[in-house]
């Protein structure tokens, strides 16, 4: 299963909305992001039906901005008062030395998935799913687990396209996307512009 990502940004790069669509192309979702303007959002992305109804939303951490490592939560309706997913972003002391993207950590009910940035190939992000206690395999600085997807940049057509055939993350659209969407942020938010 792919989700293709086209980003819709104003002259600085900076986006204002994300048309998230299926392998057949067709439009799944429409994310805004609605609180990155602001001192304490309450909201920072919302999720819209092709018909821009509401039904899900990205809630920003309870953090000041400058802190590493957030929680971000992810409701599957505008009533829901339990997350749907949770995502985690961490930070190694060695990625912040050697200016690293952050992994992260998707938890979908019982299910555990890390992301972590790829420096080769068209394999923007790579996620797992970790075996055993240990999260990476320190001598190869690798995770230690199945790879189960990825998140690519390609150099023409969607901003991110996300591939996984792993089963509940393959039917969980708006929590890839909010990954994706949470990457992309980071990149924009630390003034980095990789290319593609």
């Amino acid at each position: 299963m792919s989700y293709a990502i086209h980003k819709q940004t104003y002259a600085e790069g900076q986006a204002y909305r994300y048309h998230i669509s299926d392998e057949a192309g067709h439009l799944c979702y429409i994310a805004e992001p609605t609180g990155m303007l602001l001192p304490s959002p309450t909201r920072l992305v919302e999720f819209f039906d092709p018909d821009h109804n509401p039904c899900s939303r990205l809630q920003p951490p309870d953090v000041a901005p400058w802190q590493r490592g957030k929680r971000y939560e992810i409701f599957a309706s505008e009533e829901a008062k339990e997350p749907h997913a949770v995502i985690r972003e961490r930070w190694r002391l060695v990625d912040i030395l050697l200016l690293r993207l952050p992994r992260y950590e998707v938890q979908l009910g019982k299910y555990c998935y890390v992301a972590r940035g790829s420096r080769y190939g068209e394999r923007f992000y790579e996620i797992f799913r970790p075996r055993g206690e240990e999260e990476v395999d320190e001598e190869r600085h690798e995770p230690k687990g199945v790879k189960v997807g990825q998140i690519q940049r390609p150099t023409a057509g969607p901003d991110y396209i996300i591939k996984t055939d792993a089963a509940p993350l393959r039917q969980a659209p708006l929590v890839l996307a909010a990954l994706a969407i949470l990457i992309d942020i980071e990149l924009h938010s630390r003034g980095r512009s990789l290319p593609r």
